[in-house]
């Protein structure tokens, strides 16, 4: 993979187009069983880690078809961009009559719209998939 090194930021990016996914996870205020998850692809986007902490993260073991969860590393920085695909689904407690009430609801207004009807945002996964691009920043010192 790479060799991290202290003190050094490095800019992850995937190689290629659409290889971004970010899921957003909403549960139903009073049941957090019940949950809507936003799922959308991106075109391009990377992030910026320090090499201090991220042989703990992300070793030899990345699979480019399962992908990891960037979102978790200690990012400095990031910029995910130029959303193409976006998708939705439903935990598997959901009734056929609640998926029948809230799919067009959803489709229609965006899922931003449930946070209208008691629904809170739980949090966000983005995930890379294939093959990764890591660079080494150039450090500057502007004394």
């Amino acid at each position: 993979m790479v060799k991290w090194d202290k003190g050094a930021t490095y800019r992850i990016s995937t190689n290629g187009k659409k290889k971004i996914l970010m899921h957003k996870t909403y549960y139903k205020e009073g049941d957090h069983e019940k949950k809507i998850i936003s799922h959308e692809v991106y075109r391009h986007g990377w992030i910026e880690v320090l090499g201090d902490e991220m042989p703990n993260y992300l070793d030899d073991t990345y699979d480019p078809e399962i992908g990891i969860n960037v979102w978790c590393f200690p990012m400095t920085d990031n910029e995910i961009l130029d959303g193409v695909i976006g998708d939705f689904s439903f935990s598997e407690n959901f009734t056929n009559q609640e998926i029948e009430r809230l799919e067009p609801l959803i489709t229609e207004r965006g899922i931003e719209e449930i946070t209208l009807m008691g629904w809170e945002f739980e949090n966000t996964e983005v995930w890379f998939y294939g093959d990764l691009i890591i660079e080494k920043k150039l450090q500057t010192n502007l004394d």
